[in-house]
């Protein structure tokens, strides 16, 4: 992508979630989209219009690599440790003005390899903070300019256009922040997944209170997910281990909170951590609370798309 216009894009990686999302959008702009990925069983064209040709771009054939050769843009959207593995092969195979775009979902491992094996070439991470399939429209997108240049402002401001709510960060930033609102949220409905098969099903299921009906609704939707995906997260991001020491920390707290003032003191520290907008949030549960099915467990609720 260059302040020229439409031209060639590579998404390796086009036919997953992501990629298929980022594909999407650039055909929309008027974007030549070729999507490589290992899947796909022979050339062919997606449903966004775009050129589909099988291929690995860590190990790239020589149809692959002609394509990364002659494209002004190169994206991203495969597992960390395969984006990492492609950057030798990138490293000769980039034109010298060509724009590199990650879609990781950790930051700091690849920037450090970047910066061995591509040093002089605009490069941009990028990470939508949301399922692909919820869109867009309003939704965080959390930037790092790895080398700033003109493509990297374009590519931002395209993503700023497509509806996204843009957030620019370091790597380093980055990864502390997705610790926190990716690794310990994830950690935490994992955790209450656990403790519930532990404790066996409630015998008064049909009779519990929305808050355990919304941790619910999120462990079915993290639980029937991708499981390499939030592994990656777990694993990949430096800053993780900390969340879970913190988590884990945090219910220490919670079983020596056995005097009443202790554990006023402690549910008091909660809620000051949620900073100046903790009266929203507050709020934001009520009308979520107000938005759940009250027959969630008959047998029409589920039949009418009803469930979490």
């Amino acid at each position: 992508m260059t302040a020229g216009g439409p031209g060639r894009v590579v998404v390796a990686g086009g036919c997953g979630a992501v990629g298929a999302m980022l594909t999407a959008a650039l055909s929309g702009d008027g974007h030549r989209v070729l999507a490589i990925d290992p899947g796909a069983p022979a050339p062919t064209t997606s449903t966004a219009g775009a050129a589909v040709l099988p291929g690995d771009i860590a190990a790239p054939t020589p149809d692959v690599a002609a394509a990364v050769r002659a494209a002004p843009t190169v994206i991203l959207a495969v597992p960390d440790a395969v984006a990492v593995a492609a950057l030798p092969a990138l490293a000769g195979l980039l034109h010298p003005e060509a724009l590199l775009v990650e879609t990781l979902s950790v930051k700091t491992p690849f920037a450090a390899a970047l910066a061995t094996c591509l040093p002089d070439r605009e490069a941009l991470g990028i990470n939508p903070m949301f399922a692909p399939a919820l869109g867009w429209a309003g939704r965080p997108v959390l930037a790092v300019r790895h080398r700033d240049g003109p493509a990297v402002g374009v590519f931002v401001d395209a993503v700023d256009r497509w509806g996204a709510r843009v957030v620019e960060v370091g790597a380093a930033e980055h990864d502390r922040a997705t610790a926190t609102t990716q690794a310990l949220t994830h950690a935490v409905v994992l955790a209450f997944g656990g403790a519930l098969d532990r404790l066996g099903p409630p015998t008064t299921a049909t009779a519990a209170p929305p808050p355990h009906v919304l941790l619910r609704a999120l462990l079915a939707r993290i639980a029937s997910g991708t499981p390499a995906v939030y592994h990656e997260i777990q694993v990949a991001n430096p800053y993780a281990a900390d969340a879970r020491r913190a988590l884990r920390a945090a219910l220490d707290d919670l079983d020596a909170a056995e005097d009443p003032d202790r554990f006023a003191a402690l549910t008091a520290r909660g809620y000051r951590a949620l900073g100046d907008d903790r009266e929203q949030y507050r709020a934001l549960c009520g009308e979520l609370f107000g938005l759940l099915p009250s027959d969630l467990h008959e047998p029409d609720a589920v039949r009418n798309g009803v469930s979490p």
